[in-house]
């Protein structure tokens, strides 16, 4: 029992609710019971030896056919979310992958330089006011709502904007890291013996913060996604808004989770399960990212916990097994090694089907 509670359990359920939400994004599409383009009409089934009239919309868990129900047009629900989970995922990890390798760049640079630009931390505080969720909005309100532009441009005009728009608070937290560590003995002592800027930056300064950075980008994955969900409130769906009149309704052209729950928030006041379905799946794809941040946290700091004699002010967890093993001389893997590749090859396959898909 004392074993159990001293597991690092955000770490370890995190990390694999994160590896399956990516395995779904990666597959979703051949793990559909319908294709995209099915649509229930009136049938009469036999259910446990009961015969039974199935309309639209389905209620969730009631026809084996449909477990988590259909919408009122007659469209399987979990058709829809495991089509869409590529958008969804695939998304927040390009723009928040974009935002951490420009931002730690130059962060990293920035704050090696003795003294700090006056200019620079202007610009900062300035940026760090700016509503980005206003900006995004009247950026893509025009282009997004039955677009001229195709679905995989949509979504680079929105990766770019966030980017841009998100870039300096970025920037300013890796300058703040890199100018603490700047200041340690052991840097000055490399910089006196001659050691260039690149080779303090990549040897000495990178090697602190990359744990720091990895759980940054983690954090960067859920507000992303946090932003893509309060998007979708006001109908505009990534990749692109189908708007129709007569009556007003709004249909998601790539079926991402923030599009699903977009044109389906009429039905919180009748169907719920409509709305529900898709909304529980973005907010256990958040908490699982956020779980997963929490854990590597939990992770990093027991094993800088080199004095347990020393109090840090944190509970200590049981760490992941130190599968340390030497490759010549120089590799090792190390379970932070092997998260941030498990990520990076997951997301470039995603993102290869992606742009398969829209293209």
């Amino acid at each position: 029992m004392n074993r159990i509670r001293q597991m690092n359990l955000p770490l370890y359920i995190g990390f694999f609710l994160v590896l399956g939400f990516i395995f779904i994004a990666v597959a979703g599409p051949n793990l559909a019971l319908h294709p995209l383009d099915h649509k229930v009409e009136v049938e009469y089934q036999i259910i446990d030896g009961k015969g039974v009239v199935v309309a639209p919309p389905v209620q969730a868990f009631t026809v084996p056919d449909y477990p988590l129900g259909t919408d009122k047009y007659g469209y399987d629900l979990l058709t829809k979310l495991l089509y869409g989970a590529k958008y969804t995922i695939g998304i927040a990890i390009a723009t928040a992958l974009l935002k951490m390798v420009l931002g730690g760049v130059i962060g990293l640079y920035a704050g090696s330089f003795k003294s700090e630009w006056s200019f620079w931390k202007a610009v900062e505080n300035s940026v760090s006011y700016i509503p980005v969720f206003l900006i995004l909005y009247f950026v893509l309100q025009p282009i997004t709502i039955n677009p001229s532009l195709k679905s995989i441009e949509l979504i680079f005009v929105f990766i770019f904007v966030m980017t841009v728009l998100s870039l300096p608070s970025t920037i300013a937290s890796v300058r703040k890291q890199t100018r603490e560590i700047v200041k340690k003995e052991y840097v000055e002592v490399a910089r006196t013996l001659g050691a260039r800027r690149n080779r303090l930056i990549w040897k000495h300064i990178f090697p602190q913060l990359k744990e720091g950075l990895l759980i940054m980008f983690v954090m960067e994955i859920v507000f992303v996604m946090t932003v893509m969900g309060q998007l979708g409130i006001f109908h505009l769906f990534m990749g692109g808004t189908i708007k129709q009149t007569m009556p007003t309704i709004y249909l998601s052209m790539t079926n991402e989770w923030a599009g699903l729950i977009g044109q389906s928030r009429g039905h919180i006041f009748g169907n719920h399960f409509i709305l529900m379905v898709p909304l529980a799946a973005l907010v256990l794809a958040t908490s699982s990212f956020v779980l997963l941040a929490r854990g590597l946290q939990n992770h990093f700091q027991t094993d800088y916990q080199k004095a347990p004699w020393i109090p840090t002010g944190r509970t200590s967890h049981q760490p992941l097994p130190k599968m340390k093993m030497r490759m010549g001389d120089r590799l090792k893997i190390t379970p932070g090694l092997v998260i941030m590749g498990v990520f990076l090859l997951l997301f470039a396959v995603s993102m290869v089907l992606v742009l398969g898909e829209v293209v």
